[in-house]
């Protein structure tokens, strides 16, 4: 098959599958944001090696946030406090909490969609568009979910470590050097602020999954110029 027609339909597919994925149909918002922080809440009952860490997600956009709020965290929020305001975006509270130290917490905002559903729907979209028999693409399917939900909790994590649990508050879990909060910030910058990483660590995901070493072989005999040795 022509190698331009062949990138043509997959790029077809890919822009048709994504945007019917991106498209905000009745309910698949709420589903999305509330499996994510199901998830969040099971995942990060224990912040990594420090067990003493726990972060519950918490919904934003919910009438009873002060309510669910002093549910997780047993004590009333200090005076002053006021709850950081959803958006159109920000549909995510994450409370951190220190075990070993009862009574202070913090609170995050953050979004499922670009942290979770966008780098999710652009892997899909790939695996879907991409010519493959239904089994192999079932094992694609789920690999990429696999390591894409890896890829979310490490981006998770940057956050709630740079601005939570590492950074100079009560209920701080270890304290950093300054090289190393350096290192985390541009870590955070890089993979979760930065939009670029959304879709360029999804898309290398999608290359791990699908693609085959003859395809590979594929690939390069059509991008690589052909060497004359004449």
């Amino acid at each position: 098959m022509n190698p331009t027609r062949v990138i043509l339909r997959f790029s077809f597919f890919v822009l048709l599958f994504y945007t019917l994925l991106m498209i905000p149909w009745p309910g698949l918002q709420s589903a999305y944001s509330g499996a994510f922080r199901t998830g969040g809440d099971v995942f990060f009952r224990r912040f990594w090696a420090w067990s003493d860490g726990r972060v519950r997600f918490l919904d934003l956009h919910s009438e009873f946030l002060m309510e669910d709020l002093k549910s997780v965290t047993l004590v009333d929020p200090p005076p002053g406090f006021r709850l950081p305001p959803p958006t159109d975006v920000m549909d995510t509270l994450m409370v951190m909490s220190n075990r070993g130290v009862p009574g202070p917490y913090g609170v995050l905002r953050t979004s499922s969609r670009p942290v979770g559903y966008w780098p999710t729907a652009w892997m899909l979209a790939l695996i879907l568009a991409k010519p493959m028999s239904w089994s192999r693409r079932g094992w694609a399917l789920l690999w990429g979910l696999l390591l894409v939900h890896v890829f979310i909790v490490v981006r998770l994590s940057l956050t709630l470590a740079n601005n939570g649990f590492g950074a100079a508050k009560s209920y701080a879990l270890f304290e950093m050097s300054p090289f190393w909060k350096d290192v985390l910030a541009r870590a955070e910058t890089v993979l979760l602020t930065d939009p670029t990483a959304t879709f360029a660590i999804a898309t290398f995901i999608w290359l791990l999954v699908s693609v085959k070493r003859s395809e590979w072989a594929w690939l390069r005999e059509m991008l690589l110029p052909v060497r004359d040795d004449d």
